[in-house]
């Protein structure tokens, strides 16, 4: 089936978003014979794979009109740093126990051993005090593997973080770095399948809570986490947990936790002394349950 797919790349320019073209479905690069098709496209034959997206990227219908006409199999991108928009990619599970050794390893405990994109989602909502229905009230597209893109308004004059909020399962495009990060659009094909609007619904305003989470935050200007203290004290630990900066204090307690469970310090002494010095979102629950999850996750990686 053949189809143009000039429509989608004008939609996406009406709704005020900077476009470019991305490579046709299956297309693959002639040198390493690796399929393409998500790869910002070049309007020549010789070299389909080498645009420099974050200059070609437009709302310029004639500029589009003329892409596409040369080649309108080409899968319409949108760059999100210039069209003011977060991105937040929710993907498939790749397998099982995908989320052992993180922070959010409990999630397995709860929902299996298969978690997916937006179920962690879900869970960060609910971690930051976010609210789910609010935060699905907005433009989604389905994606090829049948992963999820959540478009939301992003503060002008703010950055977005490049980083991941949970790597490999939470993804986001925005303003981060030189170019931010661009999303294939609704109506694009990729061999994984096509990307699918779920909805019409206007683009809404991030909530605060996921501005926080996806803000770039300030380098410290110490050293991420102190050196503990060794011979079973648990004092250095508790220290680091306590003066982690506010956007670093799960990944603190949960390093803390596993330095405590390699020290042999006792697993009830680091939920009550680690777990006190926590005040991070989720209070003593989470901070509980990541303490418990690091203790696992040391005690197999040590073969205990």
């Amino acid at each position: 089936m053949t189809e143009n797919l000039i429509a989608h790349a004008i939609a996406a320019v009406q709704r005020g978003w900077s476009v470019f073209p991305c490579n046709p479905a299956g297309t693959t690069c002639p040198q390493s014979g690796d399929v393409i098709d998500k790869q910002p496209h070049l309007i020549t034959p010789q070299q389909p794979y080498k645009i420099r997206w974050g200059e070609w990227a437009t709302t310029d219908l004639n500029k589009i009109i003329e892409a596409w006409t040369y080649s309108p199999l080409a899968n319409p991108a949108i760059a999100c740093g210039p069209s003011g928009l977060l991105v937040v990619d929710c993907d498939v599970c790749k397998g099982p126990g995908q989320l052992e050794g993180t922070p959010y390893a409990a999630l397995h405990e709860k929902l299996g051993p298969l978690v997916d994109g937006t179920d962690v989602l879900r869970h960060l909502c609910e971690l930051y005090g976010g609210s789910w229905t609010e935060l699905m009230d907005t433009h989604r597209v389905q994606t090829g593997r049948l992963g999820l893109h959540l478009y939301f308004r992003w503060p002008p004059g703010l950055t977005a973080s490049q980083a991941s909020p949970v790597k490999g399962l939470v993804d986001v495009r925005g303003n981060g770095g030189s170019q931010g990060g661009y999303v294939l659009a609704a109506g694009s094909r990729t061999t994984s399948g096509p990307y699918i609007a779920e909805n019409d619904l206007p683009v809404r305003d991030a909530p605060p809570w996921l501005i926080e989470l996806c803000r770039e935050k300030p380098r410290p200007a110490r050293p991420l986490f102190a050196q503990p203290r060794r011979g079973g004290s648990i004092g250095g630990l508790v220290d680091t947990v306590r003066d982690a900066a506010p956007g670093n204090r799960s990944n603190a307690l949960y390093w803390a936790a596993r330095s405590a469970c390699s020290d042999g310090i006792a697993i009830e002494d680091a939920v009550d002394q680690l777990g006190a010095a926590y005040s991070g979102d989720g209070g003593q629950r989470q901070a509980e349950a990541t303490v418990r999850s690091a203790y696992r996750n040391q005690q197999k990686k040590e073969g205990r």
